[in-house]
């Protein structure tokens, strides 16, 4: 039997197969070099991390500063509203005063008229009896001519005879009274001119503030957008999250200048009730002074003005300390404050006046309850009516439109102005102030930088119209710019 031996494969190539793969896993094992860092790759880094860091920082500045720059238009729109409302009220006092001017010098006019008429019947009665003579010298006392043109009068009241004199002494007197009022009449018309010309201008300028106000708030918008794009590409972020996280970081902000200028108001509102105590005990002690001794008068007089003046001094320290985060009003002994706050309602008693407002916070607190609560009552239907500047309807209000409204709701008047608002009730320091109270924002700590007005409702909330493109609103009290009394209707 014969056997079949199968082919041996020979055992060469194999051996060549797995040297092959040997050497390729060897040199994919085998770690690369890496390139050497130098100290200049460091430092660009370096250099790149600072320059983005100071890109975010730039970015976040702008987003500050553009924040600032709309707050600002819009303080500056809400004055020139306020500017152009005072203008409108001090038109429609020309006008008042314009009317009553001249009904009074018709008044005179006729009673002169009337006067002539009297003199011309006893004179034609005279001549008619034949002792008068010619009339002609007395042409300008039975005539609408001037006093001036009379000549020869002498002659004439000769033949007429004393009664005529006295008449003609009375026309005289009542025409030279019907001429000066005819006087004042035509000046008051010239002053109503110049308020309607002033009042026109407010409008216009108020129109430009409101309009220039706009386009801030809109160019802001876009604006912040681009940034708060760019801060995302920067910190390799999303636009949602980099926007909230600028909005966190605003709030903060916000919150600590609001907490610093609560603080500075709360501050000022405790200096200045303690300088208007001060002034009531000098005017309760000199009021104590006997009348008999005019040397204890006199050094009275004295003790009550120095601290008047000491008082002026605090009142500019405390607006100083306020000029970063909230106004200060005048000092209560101070006479040019009480002049600045007294010129809305009339008043220019200086110190004196400014102390009666005060001291009238007991009075005011127990009378105006229900009025209070009533002007609150009224506001709360305005939520949502539109800002519209110089707006007094539920069509739209401003600030002051407001709150004149709610309290002419419950039957008390007030101007439309906040700045007039500010002069029209009792001075309550900020920090006793009840519901219904009204808190008032100034751009200078004074009356006349007054540039808005809020209804204050208690538990640190308020009911005002704030501006352009928002409507009346249920809000938290802000205290930056806050005036450190509040006034009570």
């Amino acid at each position: 039997m014969s056997t079949t031996h199968r082919p041996r494969r020979s055992s060469a190539p194999l051996r060549a197969s797995l040297i092959a793969a040997a050497l390729a896993l060897a040199v994919t094992l085998t770690p690369a070099v890496a390139d050497e860092v130098t100290q200049d790759d460091i430092d660009r880094a370096k250099s790149a991390e600072q320059t983005t860091e100071a890109s975010i920082a730039s970015l976040e500045a702008s987003l500050a500063q553009l924040s600032a720059t709309t707050a600002a238009a819009e303080v500056e729109a809400a004055a020139a509203n306020e500017d152009y409302l005072t203008a409108l009220d001090e038109l429609d006092a020309a006008t008042t005063d314009a009317e009553n001017a001249q009904a009074a010098a018709d008044a005179a006019a006729e009673e002169t008229d009337e006067a002539r008429t009297d003199l011309g019947a006893v004179v034609a009665e005279t001549y008619e009896q034949g002792s008068a003579g010619t009339l002609d010298s007395l042409a300008p006392y039975l005539s609408g001519q001037s006093l001036g043109d009379a000549t020869d009068v002498s002659v004439a009241l000769d033949r007429a005879g004393e009664n005529t004199d006295s008449q003609l002494q009375s026309v005289e007197a009542l025409q030279a009274v019907a001429d000066t009022m005819q006087s004042i009449a035509d000046s008051k018309v010239e002053a109503k001119q110049t308020a309607a010309d002033a009042a026109a201008t407010a409008k216009a300028d108020a129109d430009a503030a409101a309009a220039a106000a706009q386009a801030a708030q809109a160019s802001a918008e876009t604006e912040r957008a681009s940034l708060i794009a760019q801060l995302a590409e920067q910190r390799n972020t999303t636009v949602e999250l980099e926007t909230a996280y600028q909005e966190q970081l605003e709030a903060e902000r916000k919150a600590r200048e609001e907490a610093a200028a609560k603080e500075a108001a709360e501050q000022a509102a405790r200096e200045q009730a303690a300088q208007a105590e001060a002034a009531r005990n000098n005017e309760q002690q000199g009021a104590q002074t006997p009348s008999g001794s005019s040397e204890a008068a006199s050094g009275s007089s004295s003790g009550s003005s120095a601290p008047s003046s000491s008082s002026g001094s605090s009142s500019q320290s405390a607006q100083s300390q306020q000029s970063s985060g909230g106004g200060s009003s005048s000092s209560a002994g101070s006479s040019s404050g009480s002049s600045s706050q007294g010129s809305s309602s009339g008043s220019s008693s200086g110190s004196s006046s400014q102390s009666s407002r005060q001291t009238a916070t007991t009075t005011s607190a127990s009378t105006s309850g229900g009025s209070a609560s009533a002007a609150i009552s009224a506001a709360y239907t305005y939520i949502g009516v539109p800002y519209v500047w110089a707006g007094e309807s539920y069509g739209g209000v401003d600030c002051s439109g407001l709150t004149m409204l709610s309290y002419r709701a419950a039957g008390v008047y007030l101007t439309h102005s906040s700045r007039a608002q500010y002069g029209q009730g009792a001075l309550i320091p900020l920090s006793s102030a009840q519901p219904g109270d009204l808190v008032f924002w100034s751009s200078n700590g004074t009356q006349s930088g007054i540039y808005h007005v809020a209804m204050y409702l208690g538990n640190g909330q308020m009911i005002e119209a704030p501006t352009f493109g928002y409507t009346v609103r249920v809000t938290s009290m802000r205290y930056s710019g806050i005036m450190p009394y509040a006034v009570r209707p």
